[in-house]
Formats: C-alpha cells, structure tokens, sequence
C-alpha cells in the first residue's frame, strides 16, 4: 500500500459514494452509500469486497457511529464540548483511539495510544471535498481504522452542514 491516500466526495451521485485513491490515483478504497430515510447504512469496499460498515446511530446524546466489519465491532463518538472536531473509539481494537481536527476541518490526525497513524490535509479552492492523508503506519488493520476513519469524518460534516442548513 502507499504512503499517501486521497479521499474524495463523487459528485453528482444520489446514494452518496466516497472515493480513496492512492498517490498513482488508482481506487483503493470506496465508501457507497445506501438510500434511507434517516440513517443511511455506508459500506467501505476494497476492490469489490466489503471490509466495513458504518451506521449512525439515532437518538443519541452525541453524534455516534457504529462500525463492523475486519475490525469487529466498535464505536466512533464525537466529543460534545469541543470547538473542533474531535472523535474518539470505543470498544474492539482501536479502543480508545483518537481522531483530532482543527477548526476548519482541514487538517486532521488520528492516533491510538499516543501513536500517531496518519494525518490528513484537506485542499482549499477545490470542487469537491479532497484530504490528501499520509499513512505513517503501513499495518493493514491501522490502514482500514484510518479510511473507517477518514469515511466518518466526511459523514459527520455531511450530516452536521445538513443540520445547519434545516
């Protein structure tokens, strides 16, 4: 695997789909969207092979993010009290894992135990949401916890710039 991967919102596309690209732009990863009413079902495929879900979870106190998959069973909760966007892991093997960004959602880190695993760098003056993220581990499970990561960070601005807009 790289050591750089891009991850892009598809435009135009009606269910939703996420793109992760490597640094050659070869798809390495791609999140699709399910039509639902209120908490879609997101699933992460690589090359054609499911690897992950996630779902969100309803009526709970924080915005809540149920994952399964290679990984096994695990939660991403959002801190309430924060200016930026701060995550952290609940449960299976990434307990207590971290995902950071800042303020304006450029730049974000994920980390477990004081570990960093990858940081990401959003692009200003682009069509399209584009995080360009640098995997500092080459693991394959920290490479899928990093894209699960990735994944719900771009769902958690889609569904907080909906809540802004209602």
């Amino acid at each position: 695997m790289s050591e750089l991967l891009s991850v892009t919102n598809k435009l135009l596309s009606i269910r939703g789909r996420i793109l992760l690209t490597d640094e050659n732009d070869n798809l390495a990863f791609e999140a699709r969207g399910e039509l639902a009413l209120f908490s879609p079902t997101w699933t992460i495929f690589q090359i054609e092979t499911p690897v992950a879900t996630i779902r969100r979870r309803l009526f709970a106190l924080r915005q809540t993010w149920e994952v399964t998959g290679r990984l096994g069973d695990f939660l991403v909760k959002r801190k309430i009290f924060s200016i930026t966007r701060k995550m952290y892991v609940v449960g299976g093997p990434y307990d207590g894992a971290k995902i950071g960004g800042n303020i304006w959602d450029l730049r974000f880190s994920i980390e477990k135990g004081g570990t960093p695993l990858a940081k990401a760098a959003g692009k200003i003056l682009t069509l399209r949401d584009r995080h360009n993220v640098q995997l500092l581990s080459q693991s394959e499970p920290d490479i899928l916890f990093t894209v699960i990561s990735m994944v719900i960070v771009q769902l958690d601005r889609k569904h907080e710039e909906s809540e802004e807009r209602e």
